[in-house]
């Protein structure tokens, strides 16, 4: 038997497999994490790709306002803070000029362990906090995309004198890739806005590493630059969250530049011919609520042949996440999905398609009358799931670590 423990919530969860029935294990490459995060990020801010530095952007009492992605971890998010703020003390600026604008723009509330570790680091004393989530009502319009987008922001970022936003690096279920400008939109964005640019979802090339040709992620890069983002900066790390590099600059040549670089880690060969996927979102960065983390499913169904049983696992410690994916769950057909979308309709859509090929058991902290109406058997161990699917079935199991950021692909 091997013993494997897999990302879930803050912690891991056990599952047992027999030697003989486990094909693999699937996960992103570690790479070699940089030695000081400190450092890396402040060579980063010295050598800017395209734009202007940061030294040359501020002047004395100008107003900065700092957009931090929420799904950050505290650490990393306090590293590239402290090394921001340093700069821009260089550059005369006072610590009241500058606002961090945290962005949760399709969640209800941040994460509290990042708000607690920014107003507790000494480095970052006398900036001011503010918070953004899904019900903030704080917004400016901004304009319109080409697309049709109406764009409402954050009125702490866009009534500032100069914009900065950080972003984290990863595959994103419709952008591609996540960066600064995801930080935008959908972080610091309105719901209207979010709901008209996750309606672009369905498309066939709005997903997970896709960059070229992708509506949504043309869309949030347009939204980035109505937003007048000033100054960029993109952290590109692996599964552990430890960081492997840093882009900082204009908006989407220091994005490009790290997915260029850095993206291929995320791209892993997988076997095909599994009986059973077991498939963790990645952990408290993605699984806070299933909304989130149902989008390893995407991971798992590249590779899932018909009829192999899908476990997911995720926590989902706040529950669905959006109301679409309960006023939405008894709908099958993409036509009607489209009529009456609302946010969460892309999601009912992907577990209604992964349904008609596969058997899918959740593995959550949710409430089995929030997710079985979705079509989720649910089982409150992992063991306990993979004892449920193995039936009549053979027992080959792939096991994928980090589904929300992993893109695998057929062996």
């Amino acid at each position: 038997m091997v013993e494997c423990w897999l990302p879930y919530g803050r912690t891991e969860v056990h599952i047992t497999v027999p030697l003989k029935s486990l094909l693999g294990v699937v996960e992103p490459e570690l790479g070699q994490p940089t030695p000081s995060q400190g450092e890396a990020i402040g060579e980063s801010l010295g050598s800017p790709l395209g734009g202007s530095p940061l030294i040359d952007l501020v002047r004395p009492g100008a107003s900065i306002a700092i957009a931090l992605d929420g799904v950050i971890s505290p650490h990393l998010a306090c590293a590239a803070l402290s090394s921001i703020v340093e700069k821009l003390g260089l550059s005369g600026a006072s610590p009241k000029d500058v606002a961090v604008v945290i962005g949760n723009g399709c969640r209800e509330r941040s994460d509290p362990e990042l708000v607690k570790a920014l107003k507790d680091d000494e480095r970052l004393q006398g900036i001011r906090v503010a918070e953004h989530t899904r019900d903030s009502t704080n917004l400016v319009d901004v304009g319109t995309t080409s697309k049709g987008t109406r764009i409402q922001l954050n009125r702490h970022f866009t009534g500032a004198d100069i914009r900065i936003a950080v972003g984290e690096v990863l595959p994103d279920a419709f952008a591609g890739f996540r960066g600064a400008h995801t930080t935008v939109l959908p972080a610091l964005s309105g719901l209207e806005t979010i709901e008209m640019n996750r309606r672009r979802a369905f498309d066939e090339k709005a997903t997970p590493g896709i960059v070229e040709g992708n509506p949504v992620l043309d869309d949030v890069l347009e939204a980035a630059r109505l937003g007048g983002v000033d100054f960029s900066l993109n952290l590109v790390t692996n599964p552990q969250g430890r960081l492997l590099g840093a882009y900082s600059g204009g908006l989407e040549e220091s994005w490009r530049r790290a997915v260029s670089e850095r993206g291929d880690s995320y791209r892993v060969k997988a076997e095909a011919n599994a009986d059973i996927i077991v498939v963790s979102a990645g952990g408290w960065k993605f699984d806070f609520d299933l909304y989130h983390g149902v989008w390893a499913l995407r991971s798992a169904a590249q590779i899932a042949k018909k009829g192999a049983a899908i476990i997911l696992l995720a926590e989902c410690s706040e529950g669905l996440g959006v109301d679409g994916l309960a006023k939405l769950s008894h709908i099958d057909r993409l036509g009607e999905l489209r009529r009456r979308f609302m946010l969460g309709g892309e999601a009912v859509h992907l577990i209604k398609s992964t349904l008609r090929r596969n058997d899918l058991v959740l593995v959550s902290a949710l409430p089995s009358y929030l997710a079985e109406p979705l079509g989720f058997s649910v089982a409150r161990t992992a063991n306990d799931a993979l004892k449920a699917v193995v039936g009549r079935r053979r027992r080959r199991t792939l096991l994928v670590t980090h589904g929300c950021s992993t893109l695998p692909f057929p062996a």
